[in-house]
């Protein structure tokens, strides 16, 4: 089978190997589309750290090594020049290669600029949409029922709306699933579920009931840590969290409402930054940290020692580079 994108003019085959962000609803159905629309075999999900895009980043060549062709539809990943570099490595191998790097964020000007003097990458970027809502577009399946609702779903819980019931249990579910049990296979699962419109069934219950009794004990410690202080004119909020709390979770169960900017500090390295006021903007913020992401939410990756080293130090860390 062959897919084409909305303008009729690009081809994949079967062969089509999808990367997507590992994380979250939209990373997952993301991949669920492109399963959707070409019946992709291949699978990858990843994050941002460098242990996990270096691990991507062997997959890629060994899969170079055994054929002469690559294609690969990376979805829902905002990179820097180092990913790029990495990925750009990973393909040295193959004498044909095809990249299609659809997303929805605001991406590093350098960033960009790599990828396109490549010569092999084609990217698609629409900030008003969900990579999610962006794939459905570019593969022309709008409409289609099995991927309204993953796309429904995507917007819901990207915006940090979740008024769908199934928004946070299914967060819960994948959050989980990576973080305490790191079952990629059960997401790649998952995300081959999402393409045939099952968005629920026994199997996804029985791991949110599991998902629940952790997230409580999560939450807990939360609550009691919330801290407060005064950043370079932000009045901002700086919570410390188990990744397998989403930040707009962690953020609505910490019950503090007057701030400008939120820092969730992952114990695994990661930060995400949401704005309390609509005068900040998360993506500048993120790229002086070296990350990226969107106007109303971003991410970037900080050292694990300065987590390691307690909150302060993370606070200082954050304040020197505003």
């Amino acid at each position: 089978m062959v897919a084409k994108h909305m303008s009729g003019n690009a081809e994949f085959s079967r062969d089509l190997c999808v990367v997507s962000h590992e994380e979250d609803i939209d990373g997952i159905g993301s991949a669920a589309v492109t399963i959707k629309g070409i019946k992709v075999r291949c699978v990858y999900l990843t994050g941002y750290s460098k242990d996990e895009w270096l691990l991507l980043s062997k997959k890629i060549d060994k899969r170079c090594q055994e054929k002469a062709s690559i294609e690969l539809l990376i979805t829902d990943l905002n990179p820097n020049v180092e990913m790029i570099e990495a990925l750009d490595r990973s393909l040295a191998r193959c004498k044909d290669k095809r990249v299609v790097w659809i997303d929805h964020h605001v991406w590093r000007e350098d960033a960009l600029l790599k990828a396109r003097s490549l010569g092999y990458i084609e990217t698609h970027i629409d900030r008003s949409m969900t990579a999610t809502e962006n794939v459905i577009r570019y593969f022309g399946l709008e409409g289609v029922a099995d991927i309204s609702i993953i796309a429904y779903l995507s917007r819901d819980t990207d915006y940090g709306l979740f008024s769908h019931p199934l928004s946070e249990p299914l967060t819960d579910v994948i959050r989980y699933s990576l973080y305490r049990k790191n079952d990629r296979k059960f997401l790649v699962k998952l995300a081959r579920k999402f393409s045939k419109g099952i968005i629920w069934d026994y199997e996804i219950d029985n791991i949110w009931a599991e998902a629940k009794m952790e997230k409580e004990k999560i939450l807990e410690d939360l609550r009691r840590n919330a801290v407060i202080r005064d950043i370079k004119g932000y009045r901002a909020l700086f919570l410390t969290s188990d990744p397998m709390i989403s930040s707009k979770i962690a953020i609505r169960e910490a019950g503090v409402k007057d701030y400008d900017v939120a820092f969730i500090i992952y114990r695994n390295g990661s930060v995400t930054i949401a704005r309390g006021s609509k005068n900040v903007n998360c993506a500048e913020i993120a790229m002086k940290l070296g990350g990226g992401g969107h106007p109303h939410i971003a991410g970037a990756q900080i050292d694990k020692k300065v987590i390691e080293a307690g909150l302060e130090e993370v606070i200082k860390y954050i304040a020197e580079r505003l």
